[in-house]
């Protein structure tokens, strides 16, 4: 008997529980729309909040979590599909009203949809709470560097593949480019970076500038910066020892260090090299070989960037002066003007853009004499000469007088007075 009773309530259950479900989309269905209606506006009003949780994130420079963003795009699809049944024109048909008896069909599928999008919405919702919305990406160590002139010039393309081959090379740790200042071997470094990124050779790539008077923490910032560490440490001892164990946990990095004036305590800094860190490898740049040599790079393992030569010159000359040069009445002084810069690129650009767009014939003449003038000095003299006739041709005497002035102040300090000028600070 007891047997026989309970087979009776599991039948009963089989068919009846179903049905009254089934029932209930239709009776219920006035109280299901309403349920979905309160459960939308509560997802729209968390979706609005993360919108401006995402602005304010991307507007602090953030990348945007993935999980969030998948989640962003789901409560998009669910709201869509809650507003495309609410406006569903079938509704009217499913209403109860005195004049015409509902159709109960249509009634118990609508009904069971927005039962449906209810169980979506409450799934979403739940799903909505993260640890952050965004991330500070690393930044990139090197900045792409534009081509001058929108061409290759073969001399240095065939320099740069010789680097890239020293890189490649198992036995290189430390390898050196040296030449004049202003020749261009800060560019040529960073389309060494770019073709070493292209071609995978290392995990990591980053660059520091030393400059003449070297500060330690400041080039520790500098690579740190590029490998997403920042420091708790506030001695320069204890950031090379913080910024050597990040670097450590590279398989493969090229550190740049461009612009180095004299031997430089590489421990200090906290750059690992040789058999501390077989992965890490050096690319420097320098004016004088010997400094190099003195920083145990091999001879073999040095290169030169020689000046341009006179088709580059003026190859490149031209594409920074613009269309002027091909005036007629302009071209034979230009080319002069550009024979006297003599195969130095931050020269042939600084006179260059000092003559960009003008037409007069006698702005040409002068900026000759003035190079030839200084025919016979010393290689940063002229480049000096340049850089004054570059400020000589400045539009206004007002330009000149903010140029001077820019150029006795900090940094701040000229943003202070950048912000005053365009009328960003008030005075009370």
């Amino acid at each position: 008997m007891e047997i026989l009773v309970s087979v009776v309530e599991k039948v009963a259950d089989s068919i009846f529980v179903p049905i009254g479900r089934q029932a209930s989309y239709v009776i219920f269905y006035k109280g299901n729309f309403k349920k979905l209606a309160a459960h939308v506006v509560r997802l729209e009003a968390e979706r609005e909040r993360m919108v401006h949780s995402i602005e304010e994130e991307r507007g602090n420079g953030k990348e945007i979590e993935r999980d969030v963003v998948n989640w962003l795009e789901k409560v998009n699809e669910v709201i869509e599909k809650a507003n495309q049944l609410q406006k569903d024109p079938r509704r009217s048909n499913a209403r109860c009203s005195t004049w015409q008896f509902p159709n109960l069909i249509l009634r118990h599928q609508l009904s069971r949809k927005a039962t449906k999008i209810v169980i979506d919405v409450v799934q979403v919702q739940g799903k909505g709470m993260f640890d952050r919305v965004g991330y500070l990406p690393i930044l990139d160590g090197v900045a792409s560097s534009s081509a001058k002139g929108g061409e290759n010039y073969e001399t240095r393309e065939l320099l740069k593949e010789d680097i890239v081959k020293a890189l490649e090379d198992l036995n290189s740790c430390i390898i050196g480019v040296y030449g004049l200042g202003g020749v261009g071997k800060t560019t040529l470094v960073e389309e060494v970076a770019q073709i070493s990124k292209q071609r995978k050779l290392f995990d990591k790539v980053v660059k520091t500038h030393v400059s003449k008077n070297a500060d330690f923490k400041t080039i520790q910032g500098e690579i740190a910066d590029s490998l997403g560490l920042r420091f708790d440490e506030e001695t320069i001892y204890g950031r090379a020892n913080r910024l050597r164990q990040r670097i450590m946990m590279e398989k493969s990095i090229l550190v740049i260090l461009d612009n180095i004036w004299t031997m430089l305590d590489l421990k200090k800094i906290g750059i690992p090299f040789g058999n501390e860190h077989n992965g890490c490898k050096l690319l420097m740049t320098c004016r004088n070989q010997d400094v190099l040599l003195q920083m145990d790079v091999p001879k073999n393992f040095t290169f030169k960037l020689e000046l341009m030569s006179e088709n580059e010159t003026w190859s490149l000359f031209q594409f920074m002066a613009g269309d002027v040069v091909k005036d007629s009445n302009l071209t034979d002084v230009a080319i002069q003007i550009a024979q006297k810069c003599e195969g130095l690129p931050l020269r042939i650009v600084t006179v260059a853009r000092a003559m960009k767009n003008k037409k007069d014939v006698q702005f040409w003449k002068y900026a000759l004499r003035k190079l030839q003038s200084n025919d016979g000095i010393e290689m940063d003299a002229l480049t000096y000469s340049a850089l004054e006739l570059s400020y000589d041709f400045l539009e206004s005497d007002e330009i000149r007088d903010l140029f001077l002035l820019f150029a006795l102040l900090f940094d701040n300090d000229v943003e202070y007075f950048l912000k005053l000028a365009i009328g960003d600070l008030s005075f009370a």
